[in-house]
């Protein structure tokens, strides 16, 4: 015995039929057999196939003809198919709603489609496979066969910019900033001269000026020694004296020109206002073009 799909024959008495149930309503006893739908129905759904447009056609076997636990063999036909209803498990989609444009079964034309336009597939599946719609459906497919294959090619060139651009702008980076260290070590090193500079010519002054005054020092000295050396003769004492103003004088004078040069010139280093706001700044280095960031940048841009 061939079985139904999704009803198994009930249970009975030995010598007797087994009792067949509905296909759609579970636990119903079956009073019909469907043979283009293959299905075992119930009273209600007997009278509903033969009322609905599409099954009204349809053979169904009762009576003496009822198929109680031997349903006739399925003939193989190209236009049936086998997928289940996705809402309805248990029920094969059978029924093509064109208002909707929804596959159904039997038991979505009762609840849902009553009286919408449908049409029973295998009434149009033949003329569909060898009509435009269908042609249209592998042409639309080819289509996006063909632009999934273009973009995955895309997709390679773009990944091998992508790279080629970082390792070019890197390289650009590492120059930058290569020439920067360079201006910076010439800068340090052109400071560092004009401090110097001005380091030995401030201690060549004051080396100057200290020699000076030990200079004046020692005039000073020899003059209070010679006044010294007259001081047992009044006469001579009195004429050295004068002569010795003289001499303090100019040394005075003197005395007044070198202390007035001591001293040193002060520096100090002092910051770029533009270099302070560039290291202050994060960003102040260099940066990443921001017109382009964030931009979806195709190959078709270069064109």
């Amino acid at each position: 015995m061939e079985e139904v799909e999704g009803r198994r024959p009930a249970t009975s008495d030995a010598g007797s039929s087994p009792t067949m149930h509905c296909n759609t309503c579970p636990g119903v006893k079956a009073t019909s057999f469907c043979v283009d739908c293959h299905d075992y129905l119930c009273t209600d759904c007997t009278s509903y196939h033969q009322k609905l447009k599409i099954t009204k056609m349809h053979t169904l076997l009762t009576g003496d003809t009822f198929p109680a636990g031997n349903p006739p063999k399925r003939e193989e036909d190209k236009t049936k198919s086998i997928r289940k209803c996705s809402q309805h498990p248990n029920e094969k989609i059978k029924v093509y709603c064109q208002g909707h444009n929804t596959l159904c079964c039997v038991v979505c034309i009762m609840l849902q489609h009553e009286q919408c336009s449908k049409t029973y597939i295998p009434d149009i599946a033949e003329d569909f496979k060898t009509g435009p719609d269908y042609g249209k459906l592998n042409t639309d497919m080819q289509s996006s066969d063909q632009l999934i294959a273009d973009s995955l090619s895309e997709i390679d060139k773009c990944l091998k910019a992508v790279g080629t651009l970082k390792a070019g702008e890197l390289e650009m980076l590492k120059m930058y900033r290569e020439r920067i260290i360079e201006y910076l070590d010439s800068r340090e090193k052109e400071l560092q001269a004009e401090m110097q500079q001005t380091h030995n010519e401030d201690v060549a002054l004051l080396h100057e000026l200290q020699k000076q005054l030990k200079t004046r020092q020692s005039e000073l000295e020899e003059m209070r020694t010679k006044l010294k050396s007259y001081e047992d003769n009044a006469s001579e004492l009195f004429i050295a004296a004068k002569r010795t103003c003289t001499q303090l004088a100019v040394l005075q004078s003197s005395l007044e020109e070198i202390t007035e040069k001591i001293g040193y010139r002060k520096y100090a280093i002092v910051r770029d206002t533009r270099m302070n706001t560039i290291i202050e700044d994060r960003t102040g280095f260099a940066r990443v073009d921001e017109t382009i960031l964030g931009k979806l940048y195709y190959l078709s841009d270069t064109s």
